[in-house]
Formats: structure tokens, C-alpha cells, sequence
């Protein structure tokens, strides 16, 4: 029975190679095509673009054509005082086109024109930082999805070494040679490894359903990760990193874009202050018809054309509003000093977070480094205590603290790893670079 339990939790926790495989790259492939923040960001690209246009602006003119058609009876036969008691029947058909066109608006249209321009810009850089939220996101549940893998690994390690001594010692006690209180400590440290085993399958499963999330496929997808946890070591340099945040961030350059738009606003209400020209023009046409089926009427059928035609040109200068249009202005330019201060907060907490990340960097290569040795010393100690216990030199007490150092320096190991993963995919987003480095 014991045997049966034991390979039960061997088959589950091994069972994703059966899986599709997946690397990082392309889980990050499938995170920009069904990601649904990527997706909705970009709808928005899509309609600001769309609304980018002269037209949008102003600039164009307007043709309005109007189509219509009036038909009515007059039943005058049993009117006493009419001067012509029959039925009347009129049709009347009228059209007219207009055409209206600003000429001036004290360059509000070139204004509009360049804030649509910026509005497109901003939605652009919103699906960019989606992007890079998406990639940023991937690389960290996809490794910590793989450290739960290599965890499991290890903990499968330790239940197949605690079953081989529980089995060994299981043999001595069949013979007689046994001590009954090792097999009974080997029996519990099976039952505590198989549970470990069991729990840390948990935690893999909701890893992958969270990576799963974020690539936005099924979240009950199972996938084999290919993609090893390997930190790459690099000496980066604090200023050029500052450098290159300044200038690529597109938190900052959301910022600018905000700073632009309140400028345009500024632009476009200090237009008001000029007159506006308009240009108007078109033509008007009607046709009219009388007529009567009452063979004794005096009249018969009546008809009538119209043809109009126009064309004008106004001018309209607003001379006084109550001072509305200077308080406006000068609201806005409040908010550009606003948008400015903003601008130099959020520079000093991202230059303040860029340090910490920064220095967290650093740390993590130097305990990556660290825990990388104390692994290596680990195995080294339970591969001679595996000798020793065969020799009876040290009891099942010992050999279980060794058991559980190489245990805790393995998963030191792992967290290490990821940590140092971690801080490095966070300085690729806060410089801008986490789009090309994949």
C-alpha cells in the first residue's frame, strides 16, 4: 500500500511532461496576441487614430442636402364664403444643399488638429506600458511557475531518499537487525515529504493558472515550462540606467504628453480672442402643384418653380464675455504649472524607486551568488551522510538535519534565482527596454 502511495505522488508531480511545452518566448508571443489589457488598449489606438483627421479638426467644410415632400387636400365644397368651393389637391417637392466652411477661428483648428495628434500619441504609449505591464507580468509568473517546478523536483528527491530508507530499514527490522525507532522516524519523515509533495503540487497549479491568466488563455491549461531559471549576471552601471529611464520611461513620457495637451488647451482658448470667418453658401428649390378634379371649376392645374441661390460671408468677434475666456486661460495655465510640478514628482520617486530596485539588484547577485555554494556544500553533505548512515557512524536524527539543510539550500537556491530575475526584469521596464529585450 505504502509502495502504491508512493509512486501515486511521483506520477502527479511529474505529470506535465506530458503537456504542451512552452518557453518563455513564447509565452510571451501568446501574452501579446490574447492579453485582454494589450487588447483593449489597443481598440483605443484604433479609435484615436480614426479620430485623428483634419476633418475631426475642422478644417473641412460642411455639405448638408435636404430633401422633401409636402402633399395636402382642400375640401372648400361646402364652404359658404369660399370664392371657389372645390376640392383642391397640392403637391409641393423641395430641395436645398449648404454649404458651411470656417475659414478662421483664430488658428483653433490647427490647435485641434496638433491635440488629436498628442490624444494618439497617449493612447499609443498607454498600449506600450500595457505591453510592457504584459511582458513584465509573463517573465515573473512564468518563473515562479518554474520555481515551483524545480521545488517539486527537489521535494521529490527528498520523498524517494526518504522512501529507500524507510525501505532499507524496514529490510533490517524483517531481520532483526533493526533499530524500531528508526524505522518508525523514516516512516514519519515518508509521510511528511509525500504531504510536502502533495501541497507544493498545489502551488504549482496555481502558478500556472495565474500565468495562464496573464497570457489570457484558458487558465486551465497545462503546460510543460522549457525555459530554465538562469540569471544572467550583469555589472550594470547606476547613471547609465538613470539615463536611459529619463529618456525611455513611458510613465515620463505619458507625462510630457499630459504637459502638451493642457498647452493645447491653452492654445485653443486664447483662439476665442480673434474673430471667427465662415463661409456660407448653396441653393434652395421648390416646386409647387395645384390642382382640382371638379370638371366645373374655373381653374384647372397650377404649377410653380423656385430657384435660389446664395453664398455669404460673417464674421463674428466676441467683444466681451464678463472676463470668462481670462479666467479660463488662466485656469489652464495653473494646471500647466500643475502638470509641471507632477512632472518633476513623479522624475524624483522613479529616480528614488530606480535606486532601490537598484541596489536590490545587487544584493540578490551577491546572495544568487551565495546560496549557489552553500547548494553545492549542501549536496556534497548529504552524499557523505548517505555513506555514514549506510555505516551506522550517525542515526536517522543526523542524517534527517542534513537531509532538510540541502532541502532549505535548494529552495534558497531557487527563490534566489527568481529574485534576481525579478529585479532584473523590473529595471528592463522602468528604463523602457523590456520591449526589446525579449
Amino acid at each position: 500500500m505504502k509502495n502504491k502511495v508512493f509512486y501515486i505522488l511521483l506520477f502527479l508531480s511529474f505529470q506535465s511532461i506530458s503537456q504542451d511545452s512552452l518557453s518563455l518566448s513564447k509565452a510571451i508571443e501568446i501574452g501579446l496576441e490574447k492579453n485582454y489589457d494589450i487588447r483593449l488598449t489597443l481598440k483605443n489606438v484604433e479609435i484615436n487614430t480614426l479620430l485623428n483627421d483634419w476633418g475631426e479638426a475642422g478644417r473641412l467644410p460642411q455639405l448638408t442636402i435636404n430633401l422633401g415632400q409636402n402633399n395636402s387636400l382642400s375640401d372648400q365644397r361646402k364652404n359658404p364664403i369660399s370664392f371657389a368651393p372645390y376640392l383642391f389637391q397640392s403637391t409641393d417637392l423641395s430641395s436645398n444643399a449648404a454649404l458651411n466652411w470656417t475659414l478662421f477661428n483664430g488658428f483653433g483648428i490647427k490647435a485641434n488638429k496638433i491635440k488629436l495628434e498628442q490624444l494618439q500619441l497617449q493612447s499609443e504609449n498607454t498600449a506600450t506600458l500595457a505591453i510592457e505591464n504584459t511582458i513584465h507580468g509573463i517573465i515573473l509568473a512564468y518563473y515562479q511557475a518554474k520555481m515551483q517546478i524545480e521545488q517539486l523536483s527537489l521535494l521529490n528527491n527528498i520523498v524517494q531518499l526518504s522512501y529507500e530508507k524507510y525501505s532499507q530499514q524496514q529490510i533490517k527490522s524483517n531481520i532483526g537487525i533493526g533499530v524500531k525507532f528508526d524505522l518508525l522516524q523514516y516512516e514519519s519523515n515518508l509521510y511528511t515529504d509525500s504531504t510536502n509533495i502533495v501541497l507544493q503540487q498545489l502551488s504549482l497549479n496555481n502558478a500556472i493558472r495565474n500565468l495562464n491568466l496573464i497570457m489570457g488563455e484558458d487558465v486551465e491549461k497545462k503546460w510543460f515550462l522549457t525555459s530554465k531559471i538562469k540569471p544572467e549576471l550583469n555589472n550594470k552601471n547606476f547613471s547609465v540606467l538613470k539615463k536611459e529611464m529619463l529618456s525611455n520611461n513611458t510613465n515620463i513620457k505619458n507625462q510630457y504628453i499630459n504637459i502638451a495637451l493642457t498647452q493645447q488647451d491653452i492654445s485653443l482658448a486664447k483662439s476665442q480672442f480673434y474673430p471667427i470667418i465662415n463661409f456660407n453658401a448653396g441653393l434652395n428649390t421648390s416646386f409647387g402643384q395645384l390642382s382640382t378634379k371638379d370638371v366645373n371649376a374655373p381653374i384647372g392645374n397650377a404649377a410653380s418653380r423656385n430657384l435660389n441661390y446664395y453664398g455669404n460671408f460673417t464674421l463674428n468677434f466676441k467683444l466681451y464675455d464678463g472676463g470668462k475666456v481670462k479666467r479660463g486661460i488662466k485656469a489652464l495655465e495653473i494646471q500647466n504649472e500643475v502638470d509641471q510640478l507632477q512632472m518633476a514628482q513623479m522624475t524624483n520617486q522613479l529616480i528614488f524607486e530606480l535606486k532601490n530596485v537598484y541596489e536590490l539588484y545587487q544584493t540578490r547577485t551577491k546572495i544568487f551568488e551565495l546560496t549557489k555554494k552553500a547548494f553545492v556544500v549542501s549536496q556534497s553533505n548529504l552524499e557523505i551522510a548517505k555513506l555514514k548512515e549506510q555505516s551506522g557512524l550517525i542515526n536517522s536524527f543526523n542524517f534527517r538535519d542534513i537531509e532538510m539543510a540541502y532541502l532549505s539550500a535548494g529552495v534558497a537556491l531557487y527563490q534566489a534565482s527568481y529574485d534576481l530575475l525579478e529585479s532584473n526584469a523590473t529595471l528592463l521596464k522602468m528604463t523602457g527596454k523590456i520591449i526589446q529585450s525579449q
